[in-house]
């Protein structure tokens, strides 16, 4: 299934890698009537499941910027725009795949949302509708996968071999999120090519592109719900997972990928036991068979000249920025914890040594592996269970007195009718009476005469 969504992928990791927003993943408002005077919205008949759950995943294969940090960050809340990191000019994202649940959505279609996106864009942090997505969505469940190949975007600043997406958005009825595997979305290449067409005044040598990747390139997003030690409870994992062998740079530079990225939020709804998992790449780094360093933890950047120390390349990992904060919600309150990371920077002309201010970081910034991770969980944990059905109404005798509805039974689906049934029966039997003293009143014409 191939549709585009009114909010794609790519606006979610392009606008979320600066700082990890903790609210709640944002869904369709509930509606409220437009009249005060308008009954509320139905209620939920029947069993509801008593899981209560928020989490995504974002993993962005590639992610291309044009002038980092160099646009403001605009805001409709006074003030808030100078606090905000700034919005590269232009930017651009290749293999996106998205993985979300939220028990809280009002559509039930929102519940479970996973996408592959083939590519997305953004400028001055304003991203349009991205065609191709790959999307599967729940309710209702969907017992296999969709599977299939993702359209490749013909674009200057990227160039891409094959590029397949996989996605799958499970839920059940009685239980809601509480099966497995929840929410899961994938997307990899074989081949990519990165600034293959860079302007004059950036001279690479020894290669037409800034970046290449000859081999399979894969990223992964998953929401599940894991074991709670102690408890029958379960806790809400979201998990962003990279998959590479090797990276190649302009000017013989190559990066084996030892060790990938992985980076995991899990929610307990307590913020003693919830927490950041993240496990930082290692890099292996060489120039025409001499090696030139590694890239871990301990040392995340490396700068490497390319002509006469004019044209720069600055290599860098992880950028972990993490955030957790305590939450009370109208569905529930709990704890919920997010993070962001990149498997590997790579700036063209870095701008830190200028001193200059008003000043993008660089000239142009290609990230691989963009991580995004969010979590939520009520206070206890998740209860994987439903609410007890209504009870079944015991006919009353003739002249008994009607029984109060049992307690804990869902109220029937609210309506105008309910509100007005008594005035709209006094109502329609006037008229009706009306137009039997109307129609007997009329004399009578065109009777046959004998």
């Amino acid at each position: 299934m191939r549709r585009s969504l009114s909010v794609p992928l790519a606006g979610l990791l392009l606008a979320l890698v600066a700082a990890p927003a903790l609210a709640q993943p944002p869904t369709t408002p509930v509606p409220g009537p437009r009249d005060p005077n308008q009954p509320p919205a139905s209620a939920p008949n029947g069993p509801q499941p008593l899981a209560h759950a928020v989490g995504d995943a974002g993993t962005g294969l590639s992610v291309v910027r044009l002038g980092p940090q160099g646009v403001p960050t605009n805001t409709i809340l006074p003030g808030l725009s100078e606090q905000l990191p700034k919005q590269s000019v232009t930017e651009f994202g290749l293999g996106l795949a998205s993985a979300q649940v939220n028990t809280e959505a009002f559509l039930s279609t929102e519940r479970v949302v996973t996408q592959a996106n083939p590519f997305g864009f953004a400028v001055a942090g304003r991203s349009p509708q991205s065609p191709g997505t790959l999307v599967q969505t729940a309710i209702p469940d969907n017992p296999q996968p969709t599977n299939g190949g993702l359209p490749i975007p013909e674009t200057p600043l990227a160039k891409l071999k094959l590029l397949n997406g996989s996605v799958h958005a499970r839920w059940d009825e009685k239980v809601g999120p509480c099966v497995s595997p929840l929410a899961t979305a994938k997307t990899s290449l074989a081949g990519l090519e990165v600034l293959s067409a860079l302007p004059a005044e950036v001279p690479l040598p020894a290669k037409t592109s800034l970046i290449s990747i000859p081999d399979a390139f894969e990223a992964s997003s998953v929401v599940k719900l894991v074991d709670l030690p102690g408890s029958k409870n379960k806790a809400v994992e979201s998990t962003s997972t990279m998959r590479a062998v090797s990276v190649e740079l302009a000017g013989g530079i190559k990066i084996d990928v030892a060790t990938p990225p992985t980076l995991t939020a899990t929610a307990t709804g307590d913020e003693a036991t919830s927490k950041i998992t993240y496990t930082a790449p290692v890099l292996k780094v060489s120039q025409n068979g001499k090696d030139l360093g590694t890239l871990d933890a301990a040392h995340p950047t490396l700068d490497i000249p390319l002509l006469l120390d004019l044209v720069v390349i600055k290599l860098q990992i992880a950028g972990l920025n993490e955030k957790k904060a305590a939450f009370t919600g109208t569905g529930f309150s709990g704890f919920q914890l997010g993070a962001t990371a990149r498997m590997l920077d790579v700036q063209v002309l870095p701008t830190d040594k200028l001193k200059l201010p008003n000043l993008p970081t660089a000239l142009a910034q290609i990230s691989l592996g963009e991580q995004i991770v969010r979590a939520a969980a009520p206070q206890g944990g998740v209860i994987c269970g439903t609410s007890q059905p209504p009870q079944t109404t015991v006919p009353q005798q003739p002249g008994a007195p009607v029984a109060a509805p049992p307690r804990g039974a869902p109220p029937l689906a609210y309506t105008n009718a309910a509100y007005q049934s008594i005035p709209l029966f006094w109502t329609g039997t006037a008229l009706l009476l009306a137009g039997v003293v109307i129609f007997a009143a009329l004399p009578a014409r065109g009777r046959s005469r004998s």
